[in-house]
């Protein structure tokens, strides 16, 4: 792996895991990991998973000291362009500091769901006429839940933002929203994408807890090496070692995860690109005008995307973990072997394929009958029309939704993630989607290296890019070496008509 001066930097904050993403100004590109620390609760109470704040620091010190440790060098003071950084962040993550800049609890996460009445108080105050729709783990009814559980933290009370939002005023001394995460929290008018203080003032707070917002993807500030911290002197302060290390980097607002994971699986904002990931979570991407009517009853998520866009989202939440539980059931000593694998799914007897049923809340599959009489190689393609069939039929929907609202653009299917990897599971998307677009051009991700798979650090990564080319997100598709796409592999002859004829048949 070259290394050299480090130009652009991303964080990757998830639920399980810290990653660093680094790239020069030659392209090269590096990664480093590790297991998420801090995980605790608030009050000891289960019902509010959250994440100690303290550990931050540590770790991302330790992740810059592991790509040191390669050679890359961080900095940049003597430059003329100045490094740029930004970060990926497991969405509805709640900060509350105190009027000294200190944390008053974790970060409360979004795994907390405890806010369920206080959803409904707001629903009827008629919150969700200007912010959108609110769910129990959105920041706006997690503040109101925690301060009726504890109601003196109201006098101490001084901020209100997310952890991504955190990590840019520690490190530059601006308080900010991002309106990635900001916009998916309640917090945001829909329309204006500027604080919503009338909400805000329904919902009994304060505005002024709450900074103003930061569109995603522009400057909110420069690391301060000496910049005062509240939270003790200069040898006290376990920011200040990372403050000098990163003096002069300019910090770009963040994403939140979805966000962030589009992005870097090549969302484009022109409306035509759709994007599957057959990764740890099976996803699928859409970017549409923020204006379109969409059927109230849809499927698709809705989240911020840049622009006037918005950005849908369906999800096979148990994608990965779905194919590792076949792995270790039925192929533990191939696991690390995916080439074989996929190799394996190719020789399969198409004419004998059969679905797996799959239980995305009991996270279970149920087997065919007779199933432990079929080869290995039948069980891997079994489990692999069985995952796409899931996606497809999620495409499906998404672009029923989009087409009832005439809006449907897309003409390019593009397939990423880990099961990208697999010829076979190719030949299965190529498939579907000629049988949903027939005129579909249809493309997987040429993208190689450490940062090919790991689509949410690589979206805070272009994040971080896009100041330079003024937020102009086509731009960087443009330069061609962003997001490289080659041709979907196509089932050849008989075999094409066979996993169509399969895949109608299961709903396609």
């Amino acid at each position: 792996m070259a290394a050299g001066l480090a130009d652009l930097l991303a964080l990757d904050v998830t639920t399980s895991e810290f990653a660093v993403a680094v790239r020069d100004d030659q392209g090269n590109e590096d990664y480093a990991s590790m297991p998420m620390r801090g995980a605790t609760t608030w009050r000891n109470d289960a019902a509010f998973p959250a994440f100690d704040l303290k550990e931050v620091p540590g770790m991302l010190r330790d992740l810059l000291g592991m790509l040191q440790g390669r050679g890359w060098r961080f900095d940049r003071r003597d430059q003329s362009v100045p490094g740029c950084l930004s970060v990926a962040c497991r969405q509805h993550d709640m900060v509350l500091l105190d009027r000294e800049d200190k944390p008053l609890l974790p970060a409360v996460s979004w795994q907390c769901n405890a806010a369920a009445a206080e959803v409904e108080t707001l629903r009827q105050r008629g919150v969700e006429k200007t912010v959108g729709r609110i769910e129990p783990r959105f920041v706006l009814p997690k503040l109101s839940c925690v301060l009726n559980r504890q109601p003196d933290l109201k006098d101490q009370l001084g901020t209100v933002f997310m952890t991504g939002d955190w990590i840019a005023q520690r490190l530059t001394g601006q308080r900010s929203l991002s309106t990635s995460d900001a916009l998916s929290n309640g917090l945001l008018d829909q329309k204006t994408r500027q604080r919503a203080d009338a909400v805000i003032e329904k919902a009994g707070f304060c505005t002024a807890w709450f900074p103003q917002a930061a569109q995603s993807g522009t400057v909110v500030g420069t690391v301060q090496a000496d910049m005062v911290s509240a939270e003790g002197g200069a040898g006290e302060d376990p920011w200040q070692p990372l403050r000098e290390t990163l003096a002069g980097w300019q910090f770009v607002a963040g994403l939140g995860d979805n966000h962030a994971s589009a992005v870097g699986c090549g969302m484009t904002d022109d409306y035509r690109k759709l994007v599957v990931s057959g990764g740890t979570s099976g996803t699928i991407n859409l970017s549409c005008p923020k204006n379109i009517e969409l059927p109230e009853n849809g499927d698709s998520l809705r989240f911020e995307f840049y622009g006037d866009s918005l950005l849908l989202l369906l999800m096979l939440a148990d994608c990965g973990d779905w194919y590792n539980r076949f792995l270790d059931r039925f192929a533990p000593e191939l696991k690390q072997t995916m080439d074989e694998l996929n190799n394996l799914a190719l020789s399969a007897d198409l004419t004998a394929l059969r679905r797996v049923l799959h239980d995305d809340a009991a996270h279970s599959e149920v087997f065919p009958p007779s199933w432990g009489h079929c080869t290995l190689g039948a069980k891997v393609a079994d489990t692999q029309l069985s995952i796409a069939l899931e996606l497809l039929l999620r495409v499906k929907r998404m672009l029923a939704e989009v087409r009832a609202a005439g809006a449907s653009n897309v003409d390019t299917y593009v397939l990423t993630g880990g099961l990208s990897q697999s010829l076979f599971f190719q030949c299965l998307f190529y498939a579907g989607i000629k049988l949903l677009a027939p005129e579909a051009n249809v493309q997987v991700s040429g993208r190689t290296g450490p940062l090919r798979y790991k689509t949410s650090a690589y979206g805070a990564l272009i994040n971080a890019e896009l100041p330079r080319v003024d937020g102009k997100l086509s731009e960087l598709h443009a330069a061609g070496n962003r997001f490289p796409l080659v041709d979907c592999v196509q089932p050849q002859g008989p075999s094409g008509a066979t996993l169509q004829y399969l895949l109608q048949s299961y709903g396609i």
